[in-house]
């Protein structure tokens, strides 16, 4: 390996950047001392819309995710399942990024979902 990015430097950049890219990310959805829970719930539904969310065929740009439930997310986040619920209830209404049903999300506006994870 050390022989391959010493004769590929183009490769270890690109490795590099990789990296720094999933620790931005990591730190974007678990950090927890410096962003409130709209923050932290607003990236970790934006990472799993990154990750494992699907198209929504009857809506081009929406993303639907799948599978997790409020609990779920608030045992990733470490934080109570009220707060995850305040959080997404403030995503849904009064921001419209997102729509939720049953262990269901659509990232409706994923721009401003950024926005609101990437807020300081």
């Amino acid at each position: 390996m050390n022989l391959l990015l010493t004769q590929h430097p183009e490769i270890q950049l690109s490795l590099l950047r990789s990296l720094e890219d999933r620790i931005r990310g990591d730190e974007l959805i678990y950090s927890t001392a410096t962003r409130t829970p709209l923050q932290r719930v607003g990236g970790l539904l934006l990472h799993l819309a990154d990750t494992a969310g699907t198209p929504t065929p009857a809506t081009p740009g929406h993303t639907t995710i799948l599978g997790p439930s409020q609990r779920d997310l608030a045992d990733a986040l470490m934080m109570g399942v009220s707060t995850v619920e305040n959080a997404i209830g403030r995503l849904r209404r009064t921001h419209g990024v997102i729509t939720s049903k049953y262990r269901q999300f659509v990232v409706t506006d994923r721009f401003g979902l950024r926005d609101i994870a990437m807020s300081a």
